[in-house]
């Protein structure tokens, strides 16, 4: 089943991606080190993870646990690109459907 994970720390369409998650019925891990708040609903397919407060924090446990069937949105190049060695595809918020960008 294919898992999306979200750079929480720096992420401003989390309500979108809650929705559509919620409508395919699709898990989401939100990773953040918590220099955020961040609320996620209380819906039993996403999930809230805190990890050390160091700066790459995050993305080292996003880029560790994503597997080729899951999808990471993301604006960080670096974290990008560990993804994509995973397998794993990466949604760029920031571009459009008709850009190129998705993969």
């Amino acid at each position: 089943m294919t898992d999306i994970f979200v750079d929480g720390d720096a992420c401003p369409v989390r309500q979108e991606i809650y929705r559509v998650a919620a409508r395919l019925q699709l898990n989401v891990l939100v990773v953040s080190n918590g220099s955020g708040p961040i609320r996620p609903p209380s819906a039993s397919n996403v999930r809230m993870v805190l990890v050390g407060d160091s700066a790459d924090a995050a993305d080292d446990w996003i880029a560790e646990h994503i597997s080729a069937t899951d999808v990471c949105v993301t604006s960080d190049i670096v974290l990008a690109s560990r993804c994509l060695k995973q397998g794993a595809r990466r949604l760029p918020y920031r571009q459009t459907m008709d850009s190129g960008e998705y993969r």
